[in-house]
């Protein structure tokens, strides 16, 4: 976008969200609405709000709406999607496989085949979509975060780690 464009305006809200936040809220989205695989959404349930698959619970969570799923974006929901999917092959959930055939495919395409795996569960999807939110918030705390983090914990006479970093950034 040139910078003569009219940018569009995001709500403070939208704009603050990380990929942790949207990994969290598309995990809540499936655990209240249901999951599918090989569709983006239950055709069969006519809700504002049906089950979805990963990608499209990432949208839904991102924009609360349908369409822009099925249309694909290049801002919050393209930015989880990336993230997710270096998440799954670092974490070895999406078998190395062909090594051409993985750069070529888009992460919403290592995505999708991850989530519409015959031997996928919900429970491991959910499983897996926090543990990746959890290791965005380990990997990209800020150095102001560790250090109030750390004092905390010795001031409680503990040693900080990084599960105790997890559960007190999300208590704050």
């Amino acid at each position: 976008m040139n910078p003569t464009q009219k940018q569009p305006d995001t709500s403070a809200a939208l704009a603050d969200l990380t990929p942790a936040d949207i990994l969290r809220c598309a995990a809540r989205y499936l655990e209240l609405r249901g999951w599918t695989q090989r569709v983006p959404f239950d055709r069969a349930t006519d809700t504002a709000f049906p089950p979805a698959c990963v990608t499209a619970a990432i949208g839904m969570a991102v924009y609360g709406d349908r369409m822009p799923v099925l249309r694909g974006d290049d801002g919050n929901s393209d930015r989880t999607l990336r993230y997710l999917a270096d998440y799954l092959w670092r974490d070895g959930s999406v078998p190395p496989g062909d090594y051409y055939g993985a750069l070529c495919a888009s992460d919403r395409e290592i995505v999708a085949d991850w989530n519409d795996d015959a031997t996928q569960t919900l429970a491991d999807v959910l499983d897996v979509l926090r543990d990746a939110a959890d290791d965005y918030d380990w990997t990209h705390a800020t150095e102001e975060q560790l250090e109030t983090y750390a004092q905390h914990e010795y001031d409680n006479e503990r040693l900080p780690t990084r599960a105790g970093f997890l559960t007190w950034r999300a208590a704050r």
